[in-house]
C-alpha cells in the first residue's frame, strides 16, 4: 500500500498539471495542506486521509481558485482597456483559450488602430484636383510602332535578367463573389481543368510564355520572372495548395514562387467596438492591398539588393491582365519611372472605378464614390472625360519607390460589410442580413505621392481589363463575362495573324501558347477548328 505521503503527493501533481500556470497557489495550499496530513496521527488509511484531506482543503480551495479568478480577470481588464467587453465570456474559457484571446489582442497597437479609425471618418480633401499632366500621361496606342518595339525589347531583356517580379495581390476574402475558396484557384470555365484555366494557372502561363520569347530574343540568358503572390489569413493555405498544382503545369521552377501573407486588423461596429468571432476571439479582416510594401521589404530585401529591380503589382481578378508586360516595363524604364499605373480610359462619368489624379498633395486615386457628380461629368475640348484615367489595379514600381512607401505612413479606410459576431449577451453566433460594421483597409495608391516620377499608361479596356468580382447573378463582372471578353480577345488575335477559323463557337488559347497574339502565324494554312491547349 502507498504511503500517504506518496499518495497525496502523486494528486497534487495531477492537479498541479491539470490547472494553470496562474492557478498555482491553488497547489501551493494543497502543498501545505499535504504536509500537516504527513504529521498527523492516528489516521488509519490513506483512503481514510485522503478523505479527510479533501475535507479540510475543498472550502478553501474554491475561495482560492475564485479569488485567482478575480485576479486573473482583472490583470486581462487592464490589458484590454476600454475593449474589456471582450472578456464577457471569460469565466467560461479554459485556459488555453483564455491566452489565445490575450495572445491576440497584443498582437496589435489597439491605441494606434483605434486613432486611425477615428480618423477614418474624415473623408479626404481633393484640393487642386487636376487630370495628370500630358507629359506623364502615354496613350499606347499613339505611340510609333519602333518605340513601342523598343519598349518591348526592353521589357524582354529586363526578365532575361530576372530583374522583374510579377506581384500577385490575393490577400482578398471574394466577400461579392460569394465564393468558399480563393478567387484565384476557381476554373473559369474554359477547360473545367483549375490547373489551367484558373486566374492563377492563367498568369502562371503568361509568365512561361514570356521567360520563353525573353530567351528566344536574347539565346544566351537565363529568363526568370519572379512569381510574388501576396496572400492573407484568410486566403494562404489554398492559394498555396493551388499553386503547387499549377507551377508544374505551366513549367514555372518552383523557386520562383514567393508567397507572403499580409497582416490582418481589427473589424469595428458602428459604436467602434470590436466583434467577437468566438467566445475566445474577435473579428480581424485582411488590412488590404496597401500591406503589400511592408511585405515586400519584410521578406524581398536580400532579393531586392540583389536581384529583383522592376515590380509588376496586379490584381488577381483580372483575367486579361498582362503580367509583367513586356512594353509597360520598358516603357517606365526608358523613361526613368519609380511608379506608374496602367489605367483604361473612363466613358461612363459614373462607372464603378477609381480615377487616378493630381491633388496639390501629390498623385492621388479618387473612388469613384467620392468624386463630386459635376467633377465626374467634366469634359475637355477633345469632348472625352476631364478625369477618365480609370484605375485598373496595375502597376510598376522600382525598389526605391517600395523603400520610399515602406516609410510613409498610409491612411487606413473604411469598407461597410456584413461581419458575423457572437452576441454578448446570449452567446450565439449572428449572421447578419445587411452591413453592420466596418472592415479597415490601407490602400496601395495611397503611397503614390511617394514617386520621384510617376507616369500613367492607358491602354484598351477590350485588351488588358476584365476583372472577376461578382457572383454570376449580377451579371457584370462575372465568370461568363471574363470568359466572354478572353474569347473575344484570341479571336482578335486570330483575325489579325490571318488565321482561318473552322468552328462556330469560341476559341481559347491558352496563354502558353500566346502571350497576346504572337506565335500563332503556324496556323495560316491550316487554320484553327478548337481550342489551343497545353
Amino acid at each position: 500500500m502507498p504511503s500517504i505521503s506518496s499518495a497525496v503527493t502523486a494528486h497534487e501533481a495531477q492537479l498541479r498539471r491539470s490547472v494553470p500556470p496562474s492557478f498555482h497557489c491553488v497547489c501551493h495550499y494543497f502543498h501545505s495542506t499535504s504536509t500537516l496530513l504527513r504529521d498527523s496521527s492516528g489516521l488509519r488509511s490513506t483512503t481514510a486521509r485522503i478523505k479527510l484531506f479533501f475535507r479540510l482543503s475543498t472550502k478553501h480551495t474554491s475561495l482560492v481558485v475564485r479569488e485567482a479568478m478575480r485576479e486573473d480577470r482583472s490583470k486581462a481588464m487592464a490589458i484590454f482597456g476600454k475593449h474589456d467587453y471582450l472578456l464577457r465570456f471569460w469565466n467560461e474559457l479554459t485556459p488555453e483559450e483564455r491566452q489565445q484571446l490575450v495572445d491576440q489582442f497584443t498582437l496589435y497597437n489597439m491605441h494606434e488602430i483605434d486613432k486611425a479609425f477615428k480618423e477614418s471618418e474624415i473623408p479626404t480633401k481633393l484640393e487642386g484636383l487636376e487630370p495628370i499632366a500630358g507629359d506623364h500621361y502615354s496613350v499606347a496606342d499613339d505611340i510609333d510602332e519602333s518605340i513601342m518595339k523598343e519598349y518591348w525589347n526592353t521589357g524582354l531583356e529586363a526578365i532575361a535578367k530576372g530583374e522583374v517580379a510579377a506581384v500577385v495581390l490575393a490577400g482578398g476574402q471574394a466577400t461579392r463573389l460569394g465564393s468558399a475558396v480563393p478567387k484565384g484557384t476557381l476554373s473559369l470555365g474554359f477547360t473545367k481543368c483549375d490547373t489551367t484555366d484558373s486566374l492563377f494557372a492563367i498568369q502562371a502561363a503568361r509568365i512561361s510564355r514570356l521567360q520563353n520569347l525573353a530567351r528566344a530574343l536574347f539565346p544566351n540568358s537565363k529568363p526568370k520572372i519572379w512569381w510574388i503572390v501576396l496572400t492573407s489569413s484568410a486566403t494562404a493555405e489554398a492559394t498555396l495548395k493551388h499553386l503547387r498544382d499549377v507551377l508544374p503545369v505551366a513549367m514555372i521552377d518552383p523557386g520562383q514562387l514567393i508567397v507572403l501573407a499580409q497582416r490582418s486588423i481589427p473589424c469595428y461596429d458602428k459604436n467602434g467596438g470590436l466583434f467577437l468571432s468566438s467566445k475566445s476571439s474577435f473579428e480581424v479582416s485582411p488590412n488590404g492591398n496597401g500591406g503589400l510594401y511592408e511585405c515586400l521589404e519584410a521578406h524581398c530585401t536580400s532579393s531586392i539588393n540583389n536581384v529583383i529591380k522592376y515590380f509588376h503589382v496586379f490584381s488577381v481578378d483580372n483575367v486579361l491582365c498582362r503580367v509583367a508586360d513586356p512594353y509597360f516595363i520598358g516603357y517606365c524604364i526608358k523613361n526613368n519611372v519609380d511608379c506608374a499605373a496602367k489605367v483604361v480610359e473612363k466613358t461612363d462619368p459614373f462607372e464603378r472605378v477609381g480615377v487616378i489624379c493630381q491633388t496639390l498633395h501629390g498623385v492621388h486615386v479618387v473612388e469613384y464614390s467620392d468624386l463630386p457628380a459635376e467633377v465626374a461629368s467634366a469634359r475637355d475640348d477633345s469632348g472625352r472625360l476631364k478625369f477618365r484615367a480609370g484605375n485598373i489595379a496595375s502597376h510598376f514600381f522600382t525598389c526605391d519607390f517600395v523603400h520610399a512607401a515602406v516609410n510613409y505612413k498610409l491612411p487606413l479606410h473604411r469598407a461597410f460589410k456584413k461581419i458575423p459576431f457572437i452576441d454578448r449577451t446570449t452567446g450565439i453566433l449572428v449572421k447578419p442580413e445587411t452591413e453592420n460594421g466596418y472592415k479597415l483597409e490601407f490602400f496601395i495608391f495611397d503611397a503614390f505621392k511617394c514617386a520621384k516620377n510617376f507616369h500613367v499608361w492607358e491602354v484598351k479596356r477590350s485588351e488588358e481589363f476584365s476583372p472577376l468580382k461578382n457572383a454570376e447573378s449580377v451579371g457584370k463582372d462575372c465568370m461568363s463575362t471574363c470568359r466572354r471578353d478572353y474569347y473575344a480577345e484570341c479571336m482578335r488575335w486570330l483575325v489579325k495573324a490571318n488565321v482561318p477559323i473552322h468552328v462556330d463557337g469560341p476559341i481559347f488559347i491558352h496563354p502558353l501558347y500566346s502571350y497576346f497574339g504572337e506565335g500563332l502565324e503556324e496556323y495560316r494554312e491550316k487554320g484553327v477548328a478548337g481550342d489551343l491547349l497545353p
